[in-house]
Formats: C-alpha cells, sequence, structure tokens
C-alpha cells in the first residue's frame, strides 16, 4: 500500500521525491479509512437491526405468511442498496474533504520547510563567495615562492574584509534566528524623539561628505515600550539605505510625529527611487534588487523588529524621485 502511494503521488507531480503530497495523500487514506470503519460498521449493524425487525414482525399484520416473506424479500435488497449508495457517497465527500483537510494540516510545515530551504542556499550562497575569494587570494599567494610585502599585505586586507562580511552574515543571520524565535530582550520606556535625533547627528557626517543634507524634525516628546539597541538599528539602516541610494545635492528628511496612538516615524529621500514590481520584495531576505552590496538581510531585520514591537512598516517609492519609509510604534 505504501509503495502504491509513492508511485500514485510521483505520477500526478512527475517527481516521486514531493514528499508533502505524498504525506498528504497518506493523511488522506488514514481519514477516509477511520471514516469508512465508522460507516460500513454502522450501515452493517443498521442493515441487521432492520433484518431482524421485518424478520420478527407479527404475522398478523400481514394477510399471509407468503406475503410476509414477499415483503422481507422486497425490503431488505433496497434497503441494502440505499445503505451501499448513502456509503460510497459518504466516502466520496469523505475523501475530497480529508485531501482538503491534510493539505491545511501540512501547509504551515511545507512552508516552513521551504522557508528553512530557501534560507540555507541564501546563506550558503552567500558565504560561498567570500569563502572562494580567500581561497583564491590564499592560491596566489603560496604560488610566490618568496611573497613580497605588498603581496602580503595585499592578501591579508583582502582577507580581512572578506572576514568582516562574513562576520555581518552570521550576525544578521543569529538576530533574524532570534526574532524568528520570539526572542525578545527587555523592553523599556523610551523617548523616541532622542533616540532618533541622536541617530541622525550619528549620520551627519556620512550624509555630509557625500553632499546629502539630512534633516530632523519632530513635535513633543514621544514615549514607547522597546528595545533601544533594536530600534537604533532600525533607524541607522534606513537613514543608511536612504544615503547609499541619493544622489549628491540630494536630501533626506527625518520626522517624528504623533499618529493617533502610534508614532510615526517617516524618513523620505529624493533618491532614485525604486520600481514598483520590485516593492512587494524588499523585505525579503537576501532579497537585493539591483545592489551588488550588502548581504539582502538589513530590511528583513528591520521588519522584523517593527513587528517583535507590535508595529508598522511600509515603503512608498517613485521611480527617479524617491522613497518614503513610514515606520508606526505604539505609544506606551
Amino acid at each position: 500500500m505504501d509503495r502504491f502511494w509513492k508511485q500514485f503521488a510521483g505520477s500526478v507531480t512527475g517527481s516521486k521525491h514531493n514528499v508533502f503530497l505524498r504525506a498528504r495523500l497518506r493523511l488522506t487514506a488514514l481519514y477516509v479509512l477511520i471514516v469508512a470503519i465508522i460507516v460500513i460498521g454502522f450501515s452493517i449493524f443498521l442493515y441487521q437491526n432492520i433484518a431482524r425487525n421485518l424478520t420478527d414482525a407479527i404475522d398478523d399484520d400481514f394477510a399471509s405468511a407468503a406475503s410476509h416473506h414477499h415483503f422481507v424479500e422486497d425490503t431488505l435488497p433496497d434497503v441494502r442498496d440505499d445503505l451501499i449508495l448513502a456509503d460510497v457517497f459518504i466516502l466520496v465527500v469523505t475523501a475530497g474533504f480529508s485531501f482538503f483537510l491534510a493539505g491545511k494540516t501540512l501547509k504551515p510545515i511545507q512552508q516552513s520547510v521551504e522557508a528553512q530551504k530557501a534560507f540555507a542556499e541564501n546563506a550558503s550562497h552567500e558565504l560561498r563567495t567570500p569563502l572562494a575569494v580567500m581561497k583564491n587570494d590564499i592560491e596566489v599567494y603560496l604560488r610566490e615562492i618568496t611573497p613580497n610585502k605588498e603581496l602580503t599585505q595585499t592578501t591579508m586586507k583582502s582577507n580581512l574584509e572578506e572576514i568582516n562580511h562574513m562576520s555581518n552574515i552570521t550576525e544578521d543571520l543569529l538576530l533574524l534566528a532570534r526574532l524568528d524565535n520570539k526572542i525578545i530582550s527587555e523592553s523599556k520606556e523610551i523617548n523616541i524623539n532622542d533616540l532618533v535625533k541622536n541617530t541622525v547627528l550619528r549620520m551627519e557626517s556620512l550624509a555630509t561628505s557625500k553632499n546629502i543634507k539630512l534633516t530632523y524634525s519632530a513635535s513633543e516628546p514621544l514615549i514607547i515600550h522597546g528595545v533601544k539597541n533594536s530600534l537604533e538599528r532600525v533607524v541607522l539602516n534606513i537613514i543608511q539605505n536612504a544615503i547609499d541610494h541619493t544622489k549628491s545635492g540630494g536630501s533626506i528628511t527625518v520626522e517624528v510625529e504623533k499618529e493617533n496612538s502610534y508614532v510615526l516615524l517617516r524618513i523620505a529621500d529624493t533618491g532614485f527611487g525604486i520600481a514598483p514590481e520590485k516593492l512587494p520584495n524588499i523585505f525579503k531576505r537576501f532579497y537585493k534588487g539591483d545592489s551588488t552590496g550588502g548581504t539582502g538581510l538589513g530590511l528583513s531585520i528591520v521588519k522584523g523588529i517593527i513587528d517583535q514591537h507590535e508595529g508598522q512598516i511600509s515603503i512608498e517609492s517613485i521611480l527617479g524621485k524617491g522613497t518614503t519609509v513610514n515606520i508606526r510604534l505604539p505609544i506606551t
């Protein structure tokens, strides 16, 4: 039977390795088997009970014993046929419903496994590149019989850069794992105005070096509950992205204001903008769009932190005109 289900699943999908379809079919078969046992058992009990009652019927109710016997012979086949038809109908409906339920049962598991698989493949790809660079540099270095000081320094510098890159990747992956596992640091009261203002001040020199005007404005002091380091990372990441994607002479405005029961943090730039077809993917892990730098994990981490704080993040962008990031966090 197990072999039959594997062959059937393979014929449906063209692959004998579709684990989740095979599992779904097994669950469906199990559900149908359980219902079949209940339905058939009930039908047999009902049929025997009807047959016994008809057989034990009082002869006086009939004109003769022959008419009694004839009535029983005519009635029982009809009852049996009706029960068989009812059983078949119930089993067919049960099979369809069971297949649907099995799919609903396995869907979260399938999505989780597929996400883990994609995550592992992307992480492996990101780590393979710096390792390949380091391997190549070392092989070149070792081919030199008497490597000079310049080659040694170049090789060491290149390897250090790749090590730092891999360290950043692993740190980001660990943070994402913590966010996925709902590991939350101690939440404290934070003056969001001060946090954003201090972060903007830290980024001013970088913006100035690229001839980008970075401005900050805020309304009254607003207090929220959160993890300071995590929220600082959110603001730093968004402003860093804005600086990286804004050309010289552009501007970035950072605003903090109250919106109903939320703090609204708005970061708007006059940069390159994001194509509409790319906007739905920007929070996906390892998604880089047209960028070749970074790990593609920054915005995934940002969204994870905002979700952890029960907030909301949205991005509006017009290609060639700029991008606006809106972050809403609940006020204490």
